[in-house]
């Protein structure tokens, strides 16, 4: 295959393939205007791979579900029986297969990547496997997604995934993390050779640079022209036309040529633009009713526009455009209607009420109403999406207004549930929610709340809460919706904090309403809400524990669970339970995997690495972290939203360059967004760094701007914190009155941690003679818990007033294991502070972070590696890890080489947590 001027793009396509041929996956976006030549390009990286298999987007498909990934897997589909269970069920239901509940987008990419990169070997030809997904900006979204998450998840497979896109549109951001190359026009030299090549008459060197020039070197502008211009043009005797067709003026460029065709002619071709993908016998059955014949597609086939009537191939999908946007509407609407009549088949019903829709000229509530039922059956196939643009379009239909703003609140709601939030929002511009009926209003505004919350406006944070609130109310007497709507409330006014323009007395107050007559697991959440605020720690636990009780009750499903984890970690957070949210962040976690729930796998890793961050368990807030972001950058994250899912408390723990810089930065950025929560959670990380490096005065002006003395509440966890600070700095009013709070809450809960850090509080204020006892009483209840962080700086404040005791032996002994525990996370600035106590002491103090070894394993080889020592096959450890089973093998092959191992049973031996 001969391409002018792409000889550095051809090395780069074939460098690709020679990778895959040695186990390398590759995954490129090409992306250029029309006509510059992608699709050439990826036909020529088709004529040198083994094995191709290749889909073209179609526009008129964009609506119709994971059609896109159908056709590309058609090939594969016989293998399907080697998915795991969940992900085959929902693969057969995106495709049409079998029938189900609406499959998880991500359940279905697995499925996908399972069967592109999992085809054993020995039934494969040698050599690369390609696939290829050309005019990707109209593909169905959700094969979009799908396909994006599988290049992103490429690694060891030997597969190379192609994407041709155009430059206009936003479909690159859907594409984000994929590395992406911009095709632009030929070289000089190489466009003036390919114009020379397309004609049959000599080209004045004057002329083709002209030509050249005003294509900007675009192959299809110029081999057009090169066909169309005459040869006194081509040899300079003659002017050329201006401006020449290139860019947008290209599709106008093919309009032009299709104009003077016979009516006929354009019937065809606008029958066969109007419905492109649809089978022949229907494009047939269609032109029959409107007196058009296949044979009438003879000028247009001449003119090398179209090929193959009646299967109707277009030269180029501007081509198809051309014909179809240069129609007069009435005779699109024609068009379309006849294709209506023409589908008979039941299969074929949503393709049939679509075109109903473009054949309407006015508001038609039968055409509404089909269209809307229709969006149930897309709803089905997991297509949110196409959902959203049916209920869309019969919104416009509907002649009545009250039922046209309904559908619209519908319409918004499917776009929410397809990820399209700035859509869902200009839908609920156009309707005036206060005239809307209460159910529906409460259904406006909690769209409204999340899809503004989804895209990050400050706004959406702060009234969040409060819409859902008001939604609740606009719910009457429907209590479960409601129950729904107070306990998003809740988990928002818990995200904006003191941002929030709802305060959490009025959530309350609207929980404890709606807890009358209710046993159910929200009503128990609301309980447990509402008694915790009014009474607080003093008599508040009982109902919170309850809701505990009721989110980690094994009976509730893995739904429930997930739609109830940060409710469920924050009421553990309040009763200081770190054993029932370790048991629930693990449960969760292994809930999503089985589900496929990517999303709420991502909020677990979240919440598992704060939570173990705030415990000092610094190496398992470490594998959340790491995994939280490759799961993120396998949905597409970009760097600048991951880094609203950064960890300033994990952070402030290893104390390195920069931080506190890094964490002011972080500071504005949760203030701008509306994020209190983090905003508070992150401010007590500084406080906790102020106490490792002694800036006592400043964690206690920190900390006393989070507690409220004399009314513990949410930031329970920080008073001991400030038990320390205000004390070493001299405030020992404000230490005491933290310690009396400290004592309520320890006492009411119960937990180790909390009454173990009170009782190093109490060790702090103890007078000498009486302290003791509280240091070894402190030890011995932190012992018990799961968290080292409170153990360690037991020992670390016990190993401290040994010294002032000149019991240098004793406090040598508390000290070392301080730092022992401190090292082992590597837990930065607590190290250099007992490090510091034990050079008082005398003698060398050991290094406080130890030096990873050269044969350390990358996160991701260590889960591997700890999934391969737990005694998962490959398979397993890939459907945990959501890689394919090639990947898996090459990462053990390089742990087995890191480790000096040969077998899982040595990696058994030798991998210790």
């Amino acid at each position: 295959m001969r391409l002018f001027g792409r000889e550095t793009e051809c090395a780069a396509l074939d460098s690709l393939l020679g990778e895959a041929r040695s186990g390398r996956s590759a995954s490129l976006v090409l992306r250029g205007e029309a006509g510059v030549g992608k699709t050439a390009l990826l036909r020529y990286a088709g004529s040198r791979a083994t094995e191709c298999l290749w889909i073209s987007g179609v526009e008129p498909e964009t609506d119709f579900p994971y059609g896109g990934l159908h056709r590309l897997l058609i090939p594969l589909l016989g293998d399907r029986d080697r998915l795991p269970a969940t992900q085959l069920a929902a693969l057969e239901v995106a495709c049409g297969i079998a029938d189900g509940p609406p499959p998880d987008l991500y359940l279905v990419s697995l499925a996908a990547l399972t069967l592109l990169a999992g085809t054993p070997a020995a039934d494969r030809p040698a050599g690369p496997r390609l696939c290829v997904a050309d005019d990707a900006q109209w593909l169905d979204r959700e094969s979009l997604r799908a396909l994006a998450f599988v290049a992103r998840r490429l690694h060891a497979e030997g597969v190379v995934l192609l994407f041709g896109l155009r430059s206009e549109g936003d479909e690159l951001g859907l594409l984000a993390g994929i590395e992406a190359r911009e095709i632009g026009g030929l070289p000089h030299d190489a466009a003036v050779a390919l114009l020379t090549d397309v004609v049959n008459t000599t080209v004045d060197r004057v002329t083709a640079e002209r030509v050249v020039h005003s294509t900007g070197g675009n192959p299809l502008a110029l081999t057009d022209l090169g066909h169309e211009l005459t040869a006194g043009q081509l040899g300079g005797s003659v002017a050329l036309p201006e401006p020449a067709p290139i860019g947008s003026r290209l599709e106008a460029h093919y309009a032009a040529r299709i104009a003077a065709y016979p009516p006929a002619t354009r019937t065809w071709l606008l029958l066969a633009a109007a419905d492109a993908g649809g089978s022949t016998d229907r494009l047939v059955a269609a032109a029959r009713l409107l007196e058009v014949t296949p044979a009438d597609a003879g000028p247009a086939e001449a003119d090398r526009l179209i090929t193959g009537s009646p299967a109707v191939t277009f030269r180029h999908p501007l081509v198809r455009s051309a014909i179809y946007g240069g129609a007069p509407p009435a005779e699109r609407r024609a068009a379309h209607r006849a294709l209506a009549t023409a589908i008979t088949a039941e299969a074929d019903a949503d393709r049939r009420a679509w075109h109903l829709a473009a054949a309407a000229a006015e508001p038609d509530e039968a055409t509404a109403a089909e269209l809307e039922r229709r969006a149930g059956r897309a709803a089905a196939r997991g297509g949110h999406t196409a959902r959203a643009t049916f209920v869309t379009r019969a919104a416009e239909l509907t002649p009545e207004p009250g039922l046209r703003a309904v559908r619209q609140v519908r319409a918004a709601e499917a776009s929410l549930a397809a990820g399209a939030y700035g859509r869902a929002l200009l839908l609920l511009d156009d309707v005036d929610e206060s005239a809307l009926p209460g159910p529906v209003r409460g259904s406006a505004l909690m769209t409204r709340s999340l899809a503004e919350v989804n895209t990050g406006t400050p706004a959406g944070q702060r009234l969040g809460a409060a819409r859902c609130l008001a939604a609740a109310r606009a719910f009457g007497d429907d209590h479960d919706r409601a129950r729904r709507a107070v306990v998003q409330a809740i988990e928002l006014a818990r995200s904006a904090e003191h941002l929030a323009t709802v305060s959490e007395p009025e959530i309350a107050g609207e929980a404890a309403r709606l807890v009358r007559g209710t046993t159910g697991l929200d009503g128990l959440i609301l309980d447990g809400y509402a008694a915790f605020t009014f009474e607080g720690y003093a008599g508040g636990l009982p109902a919170v524990r309850r809701a505990v009780a009721a989110i980690t009750d094994p009976a509730v499903s893995d739904e429930a669970l997930l739609a109830r984890l940060v409710v469920g970690v924050n009421f553990c957070t309040l009763l200081w339970d770190d054993a029932a949210k370790e048991g629930l962040l693990r449960r969760a976690e292994t809930a999503a995997r089985r589900s496929g729930a990517l999303h709420a796998l991502d909020l677990v890793h979240y919440l598992g690495a704060m939570t173990w961050s705030l415990l000092g368990g610094l190496n398992e807030a470490d594998r959340h972290d790491a995994a939280g972001q490759r799961l993120r950058t396998a949905l597409g994250m970009t760097a600048d939203q991951a880094q609203v899912w950064r960890h300033p408390e994990l952070a402030t723990w290893r104390a390195g360059p920069g931080i506190r810089e890094s964490v002011g930065a972080a500071l504005g950025v949760f203030e701008t967004l509306g994020l209190g929560g983090l905003h508070g959670w992150t401010r007590l990380s500084l406080a906790v760094l102020d106490n490792a490096e002694g800036q006592y005065a400043s964690a206690r002006d920190t900390l006393s701007g989070l507690i409220e003395l004399g009314r513990p509440h949410r930031y329970a966890e920080a008073l001991p914190e400030l038990v320390e600070a205000a004390l070493r700095s001299g405030d020992r009013r404000t230490a005491k009155l933290a310690a009396a709070d400290l004592t309520l809450v320890a006492e009411a809960c119960g937990t180790p941690r909390a009454l173990g850090t009170l009782e190093r509080s109490r060790a702090l204020l103890a007078p000498a003679g009486e302290a003791e006892p509280h240091h070894r009483r402190a030890i011995e209840l932190l012992s018990g818990g799961i968290g080292p962080g409170d153990l360690a700086r037991a020992h670390l404040v016990y190993g401290e007033w040994l010294r002032r005791q000149r019991r240098r032996r004793d406090a040598r002994e508390q000290l070392t294991v301080a730092l022992d525990m401190f090292a082992g996370v590597r837990a930065e600035a607590f190290a250099e502070r007992t490090r510091k106590e034990l050079r008082a002491l005398g003698g060398a103090a050991l290094s406080p972070v130890r030096e990873r070894n050269e044969t350390a394993l990358t996160p991701q080889e260590a889960a591997v590696a700890r999934l391969a020592r737990d005694g998962g096959t490959n398979a397993e450890i890939a459907a945990h890890l959501f890689l394919s089973a090639n990947t898996v093998d090459y990462h053990l092959r390089k742990v087995y080489r890191k480790l000096g191992v040969k077998s899982r049973r040595q990696l058994k031996e030798t991998l210790h947590d």
